[in-house]
């Protein structure tokens, strides 16, 4: 292999190994147990905002509802006081307010089993309120302890995290532009690590790709002999080989 490009390599193959350290840590915070509950509760609480907020507006609508079964029930007395106010001349007459008062009557009943029915809605409404507060109030309490703790486990790695960043950018400066945006492709790719070694047997100068272990062929076990480096076929990482 040149001397250049090896050296190319070899500085690419140290800014990926910080890389590597780099993406442990991140996925250490970010698979986090007390991550993973303060998501959970964060649901919770949410679900419980919602069920008061669906509570708050029944109850609006039964308040109202019943404001409407107040007046039509006061309109009605008061309709009641006049006919039994009122002087009765003859038989129909008599029959006509007779159907009034009946049909008053009925209408009282309904009113009055309406009412019933606001009234075990009403204390339905309170009931699933008060447990959905209740539920908010104790999410509400593990989210932040969970927060808390990870929180911690966060500033535990802040330094390490900044150091490990901090070294990233300075070995950035010396990397060969056309092998970091190389590099960078295959990242984006999701396939991670970029750079693998060659594995297997040299003495018979028969290779495997580090990276998802296919036998390589004849052309990329002559091409690392010769270069020092082959893009894998399959999974088409680059493979390298340094003396």
């Amino acid at each position: 292999m040149d001397e250049q490009i090896k050296q190319s390599f070899k500085k690419l193959i140290a800014y990926q190994k910080k890389d590597i350290e780099l993406r442990k840590l991140n996925n250490l915070i970010e698979r986090d147990e007390a991550l993973a509950v303060m998501n959970k509760y964060k649901l919770v609480f949410n679900d419980a905002k919602s069920a008061i907020a669906e509570c708050d507006n029944q109850a609006g609508l039964l308040l109202d509802t019943f404001a409407e079964l107040q007046k039509y029930i006061v309109d009605n007395e008061a309709l009641l006081g006049e006919l039994e106010g009122e002087e009765c001349e003859g038989e129909e007459e008599l029959e006509r307010r007779v159907k009034r008062l009946e049909s008053l009557k009925s209408k009282f009943q309904a009113a009055d089993k309406k009412i019933h029915d606001i009234q075990d809605k009403a204390k339905a409404v309170c009931n699933r309120r008060a447990e959905a507060l209740k539920t908010g109030k104790a999410a509400q309490q593990k989210f932040a302890e969970a927060r808390d703790k990870h929180g911690k486990l966060v500033g535990s790695k802040a330094a390490e995290l900044d150091k490990l960043k901090s070294e990233l950018d300075e070995l950035r400066k010396t990397l060969d532009e056309k092998l970091f945006a190389e590099y960078t492709k295959l990242v984006e790719e999701n396939k991670f690590p970029p750079i693998v070694p060659a594995s297997g047997d040299e003495k018979k100068n028969m290779f495997n790709c580090g990276g998802c272990g296919l036998n390589l062929p004849q052309k990329g076990n002559a091409l690392l002999q010769d270069q020092g480096w082959f893009r894998c076929e399959n999974c088409h990482r680059i493979i390298v080989h340094l003396d």
